[in-house]
């Protein structure tokens, strides 16, 4: 009886279903790919730089986001001004505070062209419609 598992096949560039053909002290050695039936060896993929890279990656992007939530508090609680309601009609300012029913108090960080803003939220970035924030000359 030969093991099957699921392992990222670099010919098909897919997870997909390998068997174990070589096995040496209880760990795979090489592995066949049932779908383009190639041969090669077996990489644990935990153990692999590129996995290693990604969790830096991701401690990299969470660090980022513990600035961007820290700067979002410091911004909010420095404002004198209370919270704008929102509204699809009302026009924001870029660092103004808006005070959305479901997502709550939030901090307009960019301005889409033409009726639109990217607003943080305490869960995170959203889009909102809203008046033309920066309207275009007629010329």
């Amino acid at each position: 009886m030969m093991d099957e598992m699921i392992h990222y096949c670099t010919k098909c560039k897919l997870d997909l279903n390998h068997r174990i053909t070589r096995v040496a002290d209880g760990v795979p050695k090489r592995v066949l790919c049932l779908t383009c039936q190639s041969d090669r060896l077996y990489r644990d993929r935990s153990s692999s730089p590129a996995s290693k890279g990604a969790a830096r990656v991701k401690r990299a992007a969470a660090a980022k986001e513990g600035d961007r939530e820290s700067e979002w508090k410091r911004k909010r609680t420095a404002r004198d001004q209370p919270p704008k309601p929102y509204g699809i009609d009302k026009v924001f300012a870029l660092d103004g505070q808006i005070e959305h029913q479901s997502f709550g108090i939030g901090l307009v960080v960019a301005l889409i062209h033409p009726d639109k803003v990217r607003v943080y939220f305490e869960d995170g970035v959203k889009i909102l419609k809203c008046g033309n924030s920066h309207p275009v000359p007629v010329l």
